[in-house]
């Protein structure tokens, strides 16, 4: 077999049956589409317009995109019927699409067998042939492209090969004379751009065909049986179906109108069509800058939600549903993002499985979850029969593109445009607007930090962050309950465990506090009511039930992260002290003391100076210890389950709601069995101090009628 060489060096070639391979890379066929359009877009290309259109030529269904872009010589041309070659760049801003030179090829052969492209500029006509037809009948095997050339005055531009490119063409192509070729070109409106007719449209065995054109005149739809999407139990967009649709958020912000079959598609910004619009940031790890989310819920159909991804101003990946959206949560919620860090597939419907690519999405399905819990934090302030994802809704803005110059033009509230009706920049009510040479209105671009609170993720964060008190408040006659008054309040009780990996170093197995902060009412208003509810009034009789709580809170702990305990032995110790509480609390009940005792004299509690020096001891102890927590950061053994669901239990039975104490308990990892047993016999006695002083202050009141003195402390 003859091949060409190259200094002694064979060419690679590339069988005309490489052209069907290529392109079933389109599983899809709306994503062949976007190839195209991707071509009259780019910078290189720049149009301003792009016609999609349906016809028959000689009895041939055809498909027909004409641009007004720039157009292409000959040279061009040539790059694009062949494979890999890609010179675009950047042009003032405009990023370009295409990358890997063979987005042409793999489209339209995906659409069609045969392709003829026609493109007209400075340098004159030019017309090219892609053809499968062909290249099967001349049976070769390498890919031939037929191409020739008309100057300005419509003539054939003679060279030696031009002969057998215009009987290739008109041959073998629906065009069979100059003259018709030159009549396509025509077509083209003004100076410079770009047709492109398929024919052999793409079709199934059974006869049926890839698109079907009759449901709407105005636009190409998609059977659902020939998609090529996985819809599974969601509700289809019409994107999957519509080529209309689809090409209305094809791109982020779009510059280019595309006309569908005689009537131009409404494209939206999809980022401004949202209503409770919010935005969010997020930092990827190979970028010096993060990027900007924006949320909000879907106005036209609450089934359709999840996350737009762009690349480049051009749609990846469409309603991508992540985080809580996959348990079918946060209904109707839309995200959208631009990844120009990620790197597309080939055939640009979705990324590369990268690190960057994971990372990505488990953020975005973090941030799509805290927008939600806010939405839903707002709709618990202000409640209403419905669900938000039910409410109908409004896009936050209006915004329409101007038929002329192509800039976007923010709507006052309440004004809308149909997709048919012409505007330009002159119709605009916002006189600043009102030109088309005006700018359009700056971008919220720059944002560096969400734009709503978060409310729900701060109240889990206020624990951790939570400061202590620099000093305690003094004991008063007027408050003898203060270091015992319960808050009804949840926030109180804060819970530090060292299974957050996200936090700090390294802490004990079995540091698990829980530090209980007392919350005194703005009004300081300790009624007789809660007075009764407490079994006396003595500060002994105080710190002797505080202490017994610490102490059983403590022998909980010790028990869960003791290993070698058994459970019978967890559960015998538990009674014991249960039964030891309950019998504490009944003698307390008898030797309570009058509920106006403290009331009928105005003699106030003795060594308020030692008690104030105590507590402010006790508040920098309070400080060092949560200093030391929020340090540990440890995860938590494989015990941890079992050690929650048996302090529970414990609490639940031998705790009273009405008690709680804010004396820092000692560190539980230091105490033994054997000190835990000799304080609570410290308890016990002064219970029994607390009996014999309650009698004394019994006699007091009767012999005298003065007030309660606090004894000196043993």
């Amino acid at each position: 077999m003859a091949a060409n060489k190259t200094g002694g060096i064979r060419v690679s070639m590339l069988h005309p049956k490489f052209l069907h391979t290529n392109s079933t890379s389109h599983t899809w066929p709306f994503s062949a589409f976007a190839e195209l359009i991707d071509n009259a877009y780019d910078p290189d290309v720049n149009a301003k317009q792009i016609w999609i259109d349906q016809t028959f030529i000689k009895s041939n269904i055809c498909l027909t995109f004409t641009d007004n872009g720039k157009g292409m010589t000959e040279e061009k041309l040539y790059k694009m019927l062949s494979f890999g070659f890609s010179d675009k760049v950047e042009i003032h801003g405009h990023v370009p699409i295409g990358h890997y030179g063979n987005g042409f090829k793999s489209g339209s052969m995906r659409l069609g067998k045969d392709a003829i492209v026609f493109t007209k500029n400075e340098s004159g006509m030019h017309v090219g042939m892609l053809s499968q037809t062909y290249l099967e009948k001349i049976n070769v095997e390498n890919i031939l492209v037929p191409i020739i050339s008309f100057n300005k005055q419509k003539q054939l531009v003679q060279t030696p090969d031009s002969k057998a490119n215009v009987k290739a063409i008109t041959t073998y192509s629906l065009l069979n004379s100059e003259t018709e070729l030159l009549g396509e070109l025509e077509a083209i409106p003004g100076r410079k751009g770009t047709r492109i007719i398929i024919w052999n449209l793409r079709s199934y065995e059974q006869g049926s065909q890839d698109f079907d054109f009759v449901p709407d005149k105005y636009d190409i739809r998609i059977p659902a049986e020939n998609d090529g999407m996985k819809r599974g139990d969601q509700v289809a967009h019409n994107s999957i179906y519509s080529l209309r649709a689809y090409c209305s958020i094809l791109y982020l912000k779009p510059r280019m109108r595309i006309v569908l079959r005689g009537q131009k598609v409404k494209t939206q910004l999809v980022a401004k069509s949202l209503a409770y619009i919010e935005k969010d940031v997020y930092k990827p790890k190979s970028l010096p800058k993060t990027i900007n989310i924006t949320f909000g819920y879907n106005c036209r159909n609450k089934e359709h939600y999840g996350i737009m991804m762009y690349h480049k101003n051009r749609l990846i990946k469409a309603y991508e549903r992540v985080g809580c959206q996959l348990k079918n949560k946060a209904v109707g919620i839309v995200g959208v993002v631009e990844c120009n860090f990620l790197k597309p597939t080939h055939n640009k419907q979705d990324f590369d499985y990268t690190d960057d690519h994971k990372r990505t999405m488990e953020a975005l399905g973090r941030k799509l979850s805290e927008y939600w819990e806010e939405m839903k934090q707002k709709k618990s302030s202000n409640p209403l029969n419905l669900p938000v994802e039910d409410i109908e809704k409004k896009p936050d803005q209006t915004w329409v593109q101007c038929d002329f110059c192509l800039k976007w033009r923010k709507l006052p509230d309440g004004v809308t445009i149909s997709e048919r009706d012409y505007w330009c920049c002159s119709m605009n009510m916002d006189p600043r607007f009102r030109k088309c040479s005006v700018p359009e209105e700056p971008e919220d671009d720059d944002i560096t930090q969400p734009t709503y609170k978060k409310t729900p993720k701060k109240s889990l964060q206020s624990a951790v962050n939570w400061n202590p008190p620099a000093k305690k408040q003094k004991l008063t006659g007027s408050g003898p309950t203060d270091l015992l008054q319960q808050s009804n309040n949840d926030n109180d009780v804060i819970v530090i465990e060292d299974n957050d990996t996200n936090s700090c170093p390294a802490a004990p197995e079995n540091m698990n506090h829980e530090l209980h902060v007392n919350k005194k009412d703005a009004s300081n208003d300790y009624n007789d009511q809660e007075n009764q509810q407490m079994p006396g009034s003595s500060s002994l009789y105080r710190d002797g039930i505080a202490q017994l709580e610490m102490d059983i809170a403590h022998k909980t702990q010790l028990q869960e992260s003791s290993k070698d305990t058994t459970g019978q032995e967890k559960e015998k110790q538990i009674s014991e002290l249960t039964n030891k509480y309950i019998e504490i609390n009944g003698l307390a009940a008898q030797c309570e003391v009058p509920q106006n005792l403290e009331t009928e004299a105005g003699i106030g509690l003795q060594n308020t100076a030692e008690d104030s020096s105590e507590m402010d001891y006790m508040a920098l102890q309070l400080d060092d210890i949560f200093r030391q927590l929020v340090e540990c950061t440890t995860e938590r053994d494989k015990y941890k389950s079992q050690i929650t669901e048996l302090r529970n239990q414990v609490m639940k039975e031998v705790s009273h709601k009405e008690t709680q104490t804010d004396i820092i308990p000692p560190n539980t990892v230091e105490l033994s069995l054997e000190l835990l047993a000799a304080k609570y016999e410290q308890a016990l006695k002064e219970i029994n101090k607390l009996k014999a002083q309650c009698e004394v202050l019994q006699d007091l009141k009767a012999e005298s009628g003065t007030g309660p003195q606090k004894p000196a402390k043993p």
